[in-house]
């Protein structure tokens, strides 16, 4: 009797990226059964973006954050006894091209489409290993749209899918086998030391696999310590611009300030003119003229001769004779008191 094969794992958040790096061979960390020489004719799912991506816009849209630590990925491994590969070609390389074990990738895609449509992440067929199988990822959304993994993994909703995959591999003379808590088949994980035995290449093997699962741990480790950066880097980035918020309403009370500053420094100045209006020269020459303004005015051309009747900063009135006047600017103060000075001097006359 040859058997259908369908196993179920739930997969974490944490070890999302080891599941991954496995699946496509890109894991430092691999199994003692693989061999390297048959790993190119596995085959990994064409779609946009990283499996990581896809997983993220997936999460993105649920009304709830989601655990660290949650199950956000079931992987199903859909497979078939040995002893069917086998029927088809022994070896690795033309069973890849047998058109009936395309025509069993091609089926047991199709059943697992049916079980979670656009909820897959990733699927590999791998044909390196002692017996050819297909893992599938895929994100356990229930049909209201929850990430519950306890419930898309409920014990009848795995007996449901054994015997839905039975049914679909029918045609392939392949049939539902027994339970395995009845039959005690398991699976050999990721880094399981291979059987003791005899003879070198045994006490090789089991230090490989000892230094496997030493670096599964680690890159366990790692993963966890990339989640906290990932926080650490979100609430410095949120830090960093809540700083900035505060800059920059510093800089704008700062604005305010200074403007507001010169704004009383305006309003005092005025204050001051109003109360003291000589301070300021423009007013100041303003109230100069206005008291001058009854005299008699001559063209300023007359400017160079004349006695000085009055004088404010370097503006002065000069008396040119016959009640006229002009308004003579000088270059300085300095200059406005020399003439006052030497018109002194002039009516006062030579010493004797």
């Amino acid at each position: 009797m040859q058997y259908a094969i369908l196993r179920h794992a739930k997969i974490k958040a944490p070890l999302m990226g080891a599941a991954v790096a496995h699946n496509h061979r890109t894991s430092s960390v691999e199994k003692c059964n693989i061999d390297a020489a048959l790993t190119p004719l596995n085959q990994t799912l064409k779609s946009e973006g990283t499996v990581a991506e896809r997983l993220a816009a997936k999460l993105k849209p649920l009304p709830t954050k989601v655990r660290k630590d949650a199950v956000v990925a079931v992987e199903l491994v859909l497979s078939a006894s040995p002893e069917w590969f086998d029927g088809l070609a022994e070896d690795r390389a033309t069973l890849h091209r047998h058109p009936r074990f395309r025509e069993w990738v091609k089926a047991s895609m199709a059943w697992a489409r049916g079980e979670f449509g656009k909820n897959i992440l990733d699927v590999a067929v791998h044909m390196d290993e002692s017996s050819p199988h297909m893992h599938v990822l895929a994100v356990p959304l229930t049909k209201d749209g929850r990430l519950c993994a306890k419930e898309v993994l409920a014990r009848s909703e795995l007996t449901r899918r054994q015997d839905g995959y039975a049914k679909a591999m029918e045609g392939f003379g392949l049939s539902r086998g027994d339970p395995a808590k009845e039959t005690k088949r398991r699976h050999i994980k990721l880094t399981e030391k291979p059987p003791a035995g005899g003879g070198k290449a045994s006490e090789l093997a089991a230090q490989l696999a000892e230094a496997n699962t030493t670096i599964a741990k680690l890159q366990q480790q790692l993963q966890r310590l990339q989640g906290f950066n990932i926080d650490y880097s979100r609430q410095i980035a949120d830090l960093e611009k809540r700083l900035k918020a505060k800059e920059a309403d510093l800089a704008k009370l700062e604005m305010e300030k200074h403007v507001a500053a010169e704004m009383a420094a305006a309003k005092k100045a005025a204050q001051s003119l109003r109360e003291n209006p000589e301070n300021d020269p423009e007013t100041a020459m303003a109230l100069f003229l206005e008291e001058h303004k009854g005299l008699g005015w001559v063209d300023a051309k007359s400017a160079a001769v004349g006695t000085l009747v009055a004088s404010q900063g370097r503006f002065a009135v000069l008396h040119v004779g016959r009640g006229k006047h002009v308004l003579h600017e000088f270059p300085s103060q300095e200059a406005v008191r020399e003439h006052e000075r030497s018109q002194n001097r002039g009516r006062s006359g030579p010493s004797r």
